[in-house]
């Protein structure tokens, strides 16, 4: 078991590697689903297509948000975006 809620809650079950043809759309939907907090990564221009698909996503939010530039300086820019779905609380 796990010592912490914490550590239970943080353990990533794998980044989706956001491409241009965006089946990444697909795996996020998915991993949505279970309220888990999902990774993409992005390079290139990708990144802009990633980040404006999550701004107009009203139902997620951006929990951690980091840019820097590649080793290889020809890859240019990469985006990390954690989110996680917005749960709607009911109230009666």
């Amino acid at each position: 078991m796990c010592e912490t809620l914490m550590s239970c809650n943080e353990r990533p079950k794998g980044i989706i590697f956001c491409s241009r043809d965006g089946k990444w759309k697909e795996q996020l939907e998915k991993r949505l689903q279970t309220d888990e907090r999902v990774t993409l990564t992005a390079l290139g221009d990708v990144r802009y297509d990633v980040m404006r698909y999550v701004e107009r996503r009203k139902d997620v939010k951006v929990v951690k948000l980091e840019t820097r530039y590649m080793k290889s300086r020809e890859k240019g820019l990469g985006l990390k975006v954690t989110v996680q779905k917005l749960t709607t609380h009911v109230c009666s």
